[in-house]
């Protein structure tokens, strides 16, 4: 069998209760050239069980299942690893509980040649059951922050081989990995429609304040860190809504963040 076009990746741990729809949502893609990768972290539930029990229904359709199971050191610890097992020209990452955005998704972006090198989209974003569509930002974003969710990106295999993750960054290995690419002048092809449906409940939404100093950490490394008006406003933003948090509790978030996604 011919190499697949795409190689879809999955980094996982103790992840049994979301899993099943994240493998659910590939299964149901009509477009299939894709292989699939799952990266477990040595996982003490039934993860493992239920990837073994997945693999003949992958298998199935004709798609190709790998996947390991053991001790990282971290999620782009893992997610370097899945790309040392990928075969694909292109990537995908789709990490446990993330799912695909339509059944057709997969045909929607591969049905048109890319321009590019990276290939991203929208993203349906939810939260405690609400859901919005937040479409992707203008690259120069990049400059500080994520301008789109990883997990509605396809990246060509060979940039990831070249220069894997820094996984000296904990918690924005991938916004580190792609603000390089973006400086690089690597070209990014932009598709308007939803990729996936991310959960506003992962690690780096656990870590806000390892991820803003790791934010200003790459903006030094590479050379473009410039204090100014509107530095200054974002900080005062980004230290205003921590303050808040620690003063009013999660409640008040989980608020103010359903009202945004209605």
């Amino acid at each position: 069998m011919s190499d697949p076009i795409l190689s879809i990746i999955t980094v996982c741990y103790n992840s049994s209760d979301v899993l099943p729809g994240t493998l659910n949502s590939l299964l149901a893609q009509t477009w299939s050239q894709f292989e699939y990768v799952a990266v477990d972290g040595a996982s003490t539930d039934d993860t493992v069980d239920l990837l073994a029990e997945n693999q003949i229904c992958f298998e199935e359709k004709g798609i190709p299942f790998h996947f390991i199971s053991e001790p990282d050191k971290g999620i782009y610890d893992a997610m370097n690893k899945g790309v040392s097992m990928a075969a694909g020209k292109w990537l995908l990452f789709l990490n446990a509980g993330d799912l695909l955005a339509s059944s057709d998704v997969l045909e929607k972006v591969f049905s048109v040649p890319s321009r590019g090198q990276v290939i991203y989209g929208d993203t349906l974003c939810v939260y405690q059951g609400q859901q919005k569509l937040y479409p992707a930002l203008p690259l120069e974003h990049l400059r500080w922050e994520m301008a789109f969710c990883h997990q509605s990106v396809f990246v060509e295999r060979r940039l990831l081989a070249e220069q894997p993750y820094d996984i000296s960054y904990r918690v924005c290995a991938d916004h580190h990995f792609f603000l390089s690419m973006y400086l690089k002048g690597i070209a990014f092809d932009y598709r308007p429609f939803p990729v996936s449906i991310y959960e506003i409940s992962g690690y780096s939404d656990r870590n806000k304040l390892l991820s803003h100093k790791e934010k200003l950490r790459m903006q030094k490394e590479f050379g473009i860190f410039r204090p100014s008006p509107r530095w200054l406003l974002r900080e005062i933003e980004f230290y205003g809504k921590e303050g808040i948090k620690y003063l009013f509790g999660q409640r008040l978030t989980d608020r103010v963040r359903k009202n945004r996604l209605r």
